[in-house]
C-alpha cells in the first residue's frame, strides 16, 4: 500500500495544487495530512477545499488548535498571534467546523500520525527531545513509524532497539530495514524551513518497505503576492524566498 504523507500545507494552496499533482501521478492508495494545514499563507479556505474535494484525512496542528481554543493562541509569538487572527477572516464558518474535527493522532496500517511528536503531542517539537526520552517513546509505541510535522524540516531518525540514529532526509528513495522502528518528519508543503523552497511531502510503500522523499516546484511569487495581498505579515512572505 503506498500512502502519501504531506504537512505543513500553511493555506499555501499554489504549492498544494502542484503537490496533488504529483500525488495522482503517483497512484497512492491515500493521502494523510499531519496538520497545520492553515496559517501564514494566503488561501486557507482553498486548502480546506481541497482536502475534502481530494478525501484527504488529517490529524490536528498547533495552528488549527489554537483557532478552534483561542486562548492557545498565547502560546504563539506576536507576528503568529497576528496571523492566526487574519487566517479566521479568510475562512467560512463550514471550514472552521471542519478543523474542529481533526484529532490528535491517527493509527492506521501500523503506522502512526501526528503533528508534533509521538504518541499524540501537537505541540512539542522533535528538536525538544533528548535521546532519552526518544528511545522510551519508541520502545512504547506499538507501530513501526511515526510520521510527524511541526518543524517544517525532512528528517527520519532510525530506533534499531537499542540507539537512535538521526539524519536530515534528502530528496529520492530510501529503503527501510523491518527489523527497526522510525519517527519520520515529512517537512512542509507550503513553507519549508531548510533552505530549499521546493515544497516537500513523503510517499512510503508498505509491500516494498521504501520511503519517497518528494520535492516539487510550484510558483512561489505567486504565493507571495498573495500574501502581500490579503495583509498578511510580510515575515511569512520573506521565509518563502530563498
Amino acid at each position: 500500500m503506498k500512502t502519501a504523507i504531506i504537512s505543513d500545507i500553511h493555506g499555501n494552496a499554489t504549492a498544494f495544487k502542484e503537490v496533488l499533482k504529483d500525488i495522482n501521478n503517483a497512484a497512492v492508495d491515500m493521502t494523510i495530512s499531519l496538520g497545520d494545514n492553515i496559517g501564514y499563507g494566503p488561501e486557507p479556505e482553498e486548502v480546506i477545499r481541497l482536502l475534502n474535494e481530494n478525501h484527504i484525512p488529517s490529524v490536528i496542528g498547533n495552528h488549527e488548535m489554537a483557532i478552534n481554543r483561542p486562548k492557545l493562541q498565547a502560546w504563539f509569538n506576536p507576528i503568529a498571534r497576528t496571523s492566526l487572527e487574519k487566517t479566521i477572516t479568510l475562512m467560512s464558518e463550514s471550514s472552521l467546523r471542519y478543523i474542529r474535527n481533526f484529532n490528535n493522532c491517527m493509527v492506521l496500517n501500523n503506522l502512526r500520525f501526528v503533528h508534533g511528536f509521538p504518541p499524540g503531542s501537537v505541540t512539542l517539537y522533535l528538536f525538544e527531545m533528548t535521546e532519552k526520552q526518544i528511545i522510551n517513546v519508541l520502545i512504547k509505541m506499538n507501530e513501526k513509524i511515526c510520521f510527524i510535522g511541526h518543524t517544517h524540516v525532512q528528517e527520519i531518525i532510525t530506533f534499531d532497539g537499542k540507539t537512535i540514529f538521526q539524519k536530515p532526509l534528502k530528496e529520492g528513495a530510501i529503503k527501510l530495514d523491518d527489523k527497526n522502528k522510525y519517527i519520520i518528519n515529512a517537512g512542509s508543503v507550503g513553507q519549508p524551513r531548510d533552505g530549499n523552497a521546493h515544497a516537500k511531502y513523503v510517499i512510503f510503500d508498505s509491500l516494498s518497505n521504501e520511503l519517497d522523499v518528494r520535492y516539487i516546484s510550484y510558483d512561489v511569487q505567486d504565493t507571495i503576492k498573495k500574501i502581500y495581498q490579503v495583509g498578511l505579515p510580510e515575515q511569512h512572505a520573506l521565509r518563502l524566498m530563498k
